[in-house]
C-alpha cells in the first residue's frame, strides 16, 4: 500500500508541475460553505446513530438463518457463500484498512498549492460528497434486505449466522465510501490542472486500486456478494465525481444551487435545485 500512496503523491507533483503555482487560482467550484459545511457535518455526525439503528434492524434469527438456501442465489453471486471462514477475519482487517486509507487519501491534495489556496471549498466539497453518500447509503440499505454471504455459509455455526447486521448486504457501503473518497481526490485534482486524456484516465485508475482492493476483501470476509460491491463502486463514484461537477457547473452557472433540506421528522439532507 505504500507504494500506492507513493504512486498518487508522485501524480499529484507531477500535476503541480502542469500550471503557475505562485499566482492564486481560482477555484473550478461554487462552493456555499455558509450552509453546506454546516449540513453535510450534521448528516455525517448523525450517521453515527444511523449506523447503530441499521445494525438492530437488519438483524436476523435462527428461523430466518434456516430458510436460507444458497441454491437461491443467482449463479454470478453464488461463489461468495462458500468463501472460507478461516479467512474472515483477516478479510475484514485488511479492508477496514484500504477503507482508512481512501477515507484519509484526498488529504495528500494539500501537497498542491492551488487546492491549498481553496483549501476549505475543497473540505466543504469532501464532507458533502460523503454527506451525500451516506443518506444513498441509508436510503437502500433501510429499504433492501438482503442476507450477507456468511449467513449461507456451511462452515459457520449458527450462532455467527445470527444477531445484528447480518440482512444488510446490499450494498457495500465500504466500496462505496472509499471510492466516493478516491474518486473525489482524482475529481479535484484533475480538474483544478485541467487535466485531460490519458493522464486523467491514468489518475482514475490509480484511484479505482483502493476500492477494488476494499471490495475483494469485503466478499473474502463474508460481508458482501459481487453485485453489492460493484453497486457500491457505482454509486461511490457518481457521489466522488457528480458532487464536485455539480458544483462545477455551478460555477458558470446560475440556475443551479444548493441548499439543506430539514423535515418536520428529522431528516436531513441536502438539495439540488436548477431553475429553468
Amino acid at each position: 500500500m505504500n507504494g500506492y500512496l507513493s504512486l498518487l503523491i508522485l501524480l499529484l507533483h507531477t500535476s503541480i508541475s502542469f500550471g503557475q503555482s505562485d499566482s492564486t487560482v481560482r477555484s473550478p467550484y461554487r462552493v456555499h460553505r455558509s450552509y453546506e459545511l454546516p449540513a453535510s457535518l450534521v448528516v455525517l455526525g448523525t450517521s453515527f446513530f444511523g449506523y447503530r439503528q441499521l445494525d438492530r434492524y437488519a438483524k436476523l434469527n435462527a428461523d430466518e438463518v434456516s430458510q436460507l438456501n444458497p441454491a437461491h442465489i443467482n449463479a454470478f453471486d453464488r461463489p461468495v457463500a462458500f468463501m472460507d471462514p478461516n479467512r474472515f477475519d483477516a478479510a475484514q482487517k485488511r479492508s477496514d484498512r484500504f477503507l482508512n486509507i481512501s477515507i484519509a487519501s484526498p488529504i495528500l491534495l494539500i501537497l498542491s498549492k492551488r487546492v491549498r489556496q481553496n483549501g476549505l471549498d475543497v473540505v466543504t466539497l469532501y464532507t458533502t460528497a460523503h454527506a451525500v453518500n451516506n443518506l444513498l447509503y441509508f436510503a437502500t440499505a433501510f429499504s433492501v434486505r438482503r442476507a450477507r454471504p456468511l449467513t449461507y455459509n456451511p462452515g459457520l455455526l449458527i450462532d455467527d449466522k445470527t444477531g445484528n447486521a447480518k440482512s444488510n448486504s446490499f450494498y457495500s457501503g465500504h466500496v462505496s465510501f472509499s471510492t466516493t473518497a478516491m474518486f473525489f481526490g482524482a475529481k479535484v485534482l484533475t480538474d483544478f490542472y485541467h487535466i485531460r486524456g490519458w493522464k486523467r484516465i491514468a489518475i482514475f485508475s490509480a484511484a479505482a486500486v483502493p476500492p477494488i482492493l476494499v471490495g475483494v476483501n469485503r466478499m473474502e470476509a463474508g460481508k458482501h456478494f459481487r453485485t453489492d460491491v460493484m453497486t457500491g463502486f457505482l454509486v461511490g463514484a457518481a457521489v466522488g465525481i457528480g458532487v464536485p461537477q455539480l458544483h462545477k457547473l455551478s460555477r458558470k452557472t446560475d440556475r443551479l444551487s444548493f441548499q439543506p433540506q430539514f423535515s418536520l421528522r428529522g431528516q436531513r439532507g441536502l438539495a439540488v435545485a436548477y431553475t429553468f
